[in-house]
């Protein structure tokens, strides 16, 4: 699952030819590899068209965004986290574009960058313990069963009610990457998107 976010009336570079899309059904995968390369290239240069992160890292991006842009109402702050299409205008993608930008320009940025790291570092060290554990508790509930492939479901209650009690200590933070690499993607393509909607 991820958050696709396409531009309203993107900017479209001189000389920029969108590929004439093919028959999915029919085409070969010659012909698809070719359209897919094209469709690519006409993305790369036009980054107000399209943007994408799966949900780990849209998660904090969209935190950010909501942290830094106090202009933002109650609605256009909840549908950064839902894929409902909501619609953001020209005027509104360029002020967080300008927000995005105050951030990475200044010393918190870095900072903010190298903290995320440690963080997901250390969620990751703890999760490795967590997992120890879960092993452990599978291999008490196929001596019980004698199911090699027993699922957590399907254990018997003492040790799926000890599996959600283990399964609460696992520490998300592991799973959400942060980047300036990715803020600065997203700043390009707020300032040529023209207005984006959020799918």
């Amino acid at each position: 699952m991820g958050f696709d976010l396409y531009g309203i009336n993107p900017t479209i570079k001189a000389g920029s030819k969108k590929p004439t899309e093919v028959d999915f059904q029919k085409a070969s995968d010659a012909e698809l590899k070719k359209y897919f390369k094209q469709q690519t290239k006409f993305e790369e240069a036009n980054a107000g068209l399209y943007f994408r992160n799966n949900v780990w890292w849209w998660r904090p991006l969209a935190d950010l965004v909501e942290h830094l842009c106090f202009f933002l109402n109650e609605k256009q702050r909840a549908h950064l986290h839902d894929n409902s299409g909501y619609t953001y205008n020209k005027a509104t993608a360029i002020k967080i574009a300008e927000a995005l930008s105050l951030f990475v320009k200044s010393d918190v940025a870095k900072k903010t960058e190298d903290k995320h790291k440690q963080m997901m570092k250390k969620a990751a060290i703890h999760n490795k313990k967590i997992d120890l554990k879960m092993k452990s508790l599978k291999m008490d509930a196929i001596a019980k069963t004698g199911n090699k492939n027993i699922a957590p479901r399907d254990y018997p209650k003492d040790l799926n009610d000890k599996w959600n009690k283990i399964y609460q200590e696992y520490d998300s933070s592991a799973h959400y990457p942060f980047s300036l690499e990715n803020i600065k993607k997203f700043i390009k393509f707020l300032r040529e998107c023209g207005g984006f909607k959020v799918c």
